[in-house]
């Protein structure tokens, strides 16, 4: 996390060292002053936002429990640059608080920052559910005081609001039940108040619906009459602006591709905040441009790193200077900041400085079809001294091989730099990423393919692109394991299931086991109907797929030995689940199962000292299996 300020004179970013995380400021012509710091352990730092050239917002994130039930939990830090005027949890703090004079519980969420204001740089509009759990009004919030006042109510529904640039709440969006609606207040036309119409209202369960409704709002022109946001063309997410004078609503397209969504974020004149192009990625990352100066500006940047893709991540206020993120698929990203009058770069920071010196892999995408014909892609990542080998010609050998199927399921792989693909090349691995039907980015239809098919269609499109793969003389089909955290955890159990001969031995970081169990724990939160229901299946309806399809229910038939890793602070997945499927390999006398737990871990692994662990544990167990 790294934000220039305002004034472009400093910038505020998180460092990590050794296990902690400090906030630090720079520039401002003094030295680096550490503000914030934190363990890791009660709670990890989320965001950074400036309110003004003097104030910094920095968002936390810890556990607790509601009603018995684990939560995540966000709160607000508002200090000054130099580190005086802290308020810690901000809304907590003061007596006479609007909110919390009216509150009717505590709201797990107090950092959801809705927008701002040139004109009013310490205030922020944010969103906060004091009156109804996940459904929050909008409140002006003074960063130095700590009071607020509503601004506006929620509709009904409502669980996130966005605002244009001028600071006026002009969208909100929600759900009830499996009906989706976006809500928008136009702006007002000859003097005239506008009121909040529909602007897409939809069953998110009906595929047919959702590809003519489906709207996901980016942002509002410095004209909030005009609104951008990605929406379904032809079956493929694409960039669209809506006037929202025209009563019909109509979407005009502005960026679509044949093959693939288009998914990214708007791009702005730091000046004027007109909108001026989108940072989007289909088969690659990329950016474009319909404003010429942001054009040539972009180009600059590319010919200073050739062969990189450049982002413009963050601008001062008066466009005089940029905060450059740089990326290269085999390498970690870096930062700079860049002067645009004199035309100099500054190397703000390396992500991950020890590997700058070191010789990383190169993710190559390939290509393939599954069993039943359906066209499916993925990366495959070779060990750099493979790479060097086939550079000299020398005779191909095959190698012992990691499948590494991603979590989610709704995500994909994109070639971009992936510290467990590096760690496995690194110690002489190839690497098979493959992007399984239900993965994102191909299209609603190869989305939908996935739907409620864990276990089954979305399993065998790993084994066949590992069957590919060896039919390439890639892999060594007597050395091959499959390993995968969430999602991937789960596809690790469950080929280890349906493919014995395939894979020598299997790896679940944080993985369900159990289905049916997995979807009574995902009761317990909202938009369980759009989320884990329609992802998953109905837990009475499906629930002999689901049986067949739960690796713990058929621990009896795993022959290969198994490595369970989680976290005990795990929200997404709870930690019962790889207790459960140990407990089910025990009971089934399997040979070979090792289970650790991570006291302090998370979904995520956000510790580093989680994160080793699970790479030293990973890197013992497959030198055991594969060598």
């Amino acid at each position: 996390m790294l934000r220039m300020s305002p004034d472009g004179r400093g910038a505020a970013m998180v460092q990590n060292m050794d296990g902690q995380s400090y906030v630090v400021v720079s520039g401002f012509g003094n030295k680096p002053k550490v503000l914030l710091h934190t363990d890791n352990d009660k709670y990890v730092f989320s965001s950074l936002r400036w309110a003004g050239n003097q104030r910094l917002l920095v968002g936390t994130y810890f556990l607790d429990h509601r009603r018995g039930v684990a939560t995540g939990e966000t709160r607000l830090i508002a200090v000054d640059r130099d580190g005086g005027n802290m308020k810690a949890d901000l809304f907590g703090t003061l007596q006479g608080n609007s909110i919390f004079e009216q509150r009717r519980h505590t709201p797990q969420y107090q950092d959801r920052i809705v927008g701002g204001s040139r004109d009013e740089p310490e205030t922020v509009l944010i969103a906060f559910d004091s009156q109804s759990p996940g459904h929050p009004d909008v409140y002006r919030l003074d960063v130095r005081t700590g009071r607020s006042r509503l601004l506006q109510r929620n509709l009904g529904g409502i669980r996130n609001w966005m605002a244009d640039t001028q600071g006026v709440v002009r969208l909100g969006s929600g759900a009830t039940r499996t009906t989706l609606r976006v809500m928008v207040k136009p702006p007002e036309i000859q003097g005239r108040s506008s009121e909040w119409v529909a602007l897409a209202t939809y069953d998110g369960t009906d595929a047919a619906e959702a590809r003519r409704q489906a709207l996901t709002p980016l942002g509002f022109d410095a004209d909030p009459r005009f609104l951008y946001a990605l929406a379904p063309v032809d079956g493929r997410d694409a960039l669209v602006r809506i006037d929202l004078h025209d009563p019909a609503f109509t979407r005009q397209t502005l960026l679509a591709d044949a093959r693939f969504d288009v998914r990214g974020n708007l791009l702005r004149d730091p000046v004027t905040q007109r909108v001026v192009g989108i940072e989007y990625h289909t088969d690659a990352p990329r950016v474009l441009y319909w404003d010429d100066t942001a054009r040539q500006r972009q180009e600059a940047l590319d010919r200073a790193f050739p062969q990189r893709s450049n982002f413009i991540v963050n601008d001062d206020e008066a466009g005089r200077s940029s905060v450059v993120l740089s990326v290269q698929g085999s390498r970690p990203p870096r930062y700079f900041t860049m002067d645009w009058t004199s035309g100099k770069l500054g190397l703000i920071s390396d992500t991950h400085p020890a590997l700058e010196k070191q010789a990383l892999a190169t993710p190559k995408r390939v290509a393939l079809r599954s069993r039943d014909g359906l066209p499916l892609e993925g990366y495959l990542t070779l060990p750099p001294a493979r790479e060097a080998e086939a550079l000299a010609a020398a005779a191909p050998r095959p190698l012992p091989t990691i499948l590494l199927p991603h979590g989610g399921p709704a995500a994909a792989n994109t070639g971009s730099y992936d510290y467990w693909a590096q760690f496995f090349a690194s110690r002489g691995w190839a690497v098979l990423q493959i992007n399984f039907r239900g993965s994102i980015g191909y299209g609603q239809d190869f989305r939908d393919a996935g739907r409620r098919r864990w276990g089954l269609e979305m399993q065998d499109d790993l084994a066949d692109g590992l069957r590919w793969m060896i039919g390439q003389g890639i892999a060594d089909p007597q050395r091959a394991c499959i390993a995968g955290g969430s999602y991937g955890g789960y596809a690790a159990l469950m080929g280890a299931v349906k493919d014995p001969t395939l894979y020598r031995c299997a790896i679940s970081v944080a993985g369900p086991s159990d289905l049916r169990d997995l979807l009574s724990h995902s009761q317990n939160y909202m938009g369980y109907q759009l989320g884990a229901e329609a992802e998953i299946g109905t837990w009475w309806g499906d629930r002999e797929k689901l049986r067949q399809t739960s690796p713990a229910l058929r621990a009896s038939e795993i022959r290969v030995p198994v490595l369970l890793i989680h976290g005990a602070n795990d929200l997404l997945v709870p930690v019962e689940q790889s207790r459960d499927m140990a407990e089910a390999l025990r009971k089934a006398n399997h040979a070979d199962a090792r289970y650790v737990e991570l006291p302090l871990g998370d979904h995520w692994m956000s510790r580093e000292d989680d994160r080793v662990r699970v790479l030293t544990e990973m890197e013992q167990f497959l030198r055991k299996n594969l060598e």
